[in-house]
């Protein structure tokens, strides 16, 4: 009986972990696509910004004005690079978002089947505890047997004590 029980819970259990392992693996894999989509895209921004720095430089007509282009670029990479961190905290934090939903999910799984299972062992325990009541049955009183008298005697071979009544040990 328990051995059923327990075959039930390890294939469930099983099925389970491998549900969210999959699960884990396809928000984990997300993540990355979306991680490794944000750092193409900043890497072909930052190369077109790159060619049009390079085109204006060439194009100037003092070394002022190439000073001047690189002075007014550096505000704007310092608020770049912060939004870069801000879509890679926000990639992170959706993917801890979906690795914990599917957590919760296996441990809501998990403790459905230990309830079932417990369910179920408890409810073969108490039909087999009626099974067992049911099937004794009581047909006549046991036969006691008839008590004998014993004497006590000491090492010379008189007797001390008799079975008939209480005697002072004293």
């Amino acid at each position: 009986m328990y051995s059923d029980i327990a075959d039930q819970f390890s294939s469930r259990q099983r099925d389970t972990v491998v549900e969210t392992a999959f699960d884990c693996n396809t928000e984990i894999f997300s993540g990355v696509a979306r991680f490794v989509e944000l750092n193409l895209q900043t890497v072909k921004t930052s190369l077109s910004e790159q060619q049009a720095l390079a085109d204006a430089a060439l194009s100037a007509q003092s070394l002022s004005e190439v000073i001047d282009l690189q002075s007014q670029r550096f505000p704007a990479a310092i608020k770049k690079s912060f939004a870069y961190w801000r879509h890679v905290e926000d990639i992170a934090a959706q993917t801890r978002i979906g690795l914990f939903t599917a957590m919760q999910s296996h441990f809501d799984n998990s403790l459905n089947t230990f309830t079932d299972i417990v369910e179920t062992a408890s409810a073969e325990t108490v039909a087999q505890e009626q099974s067992a009541e049911s099937s004794l049955l009581v047909t006549s009183e046991p036969v006691v047997a008839a008590a004998e008298q014993v004497a006590i005697v000491d090492s010379s071979g008189k007797v001390v004590s008799s079975g008939d009544g209480h005697s002072d040990l004293h």
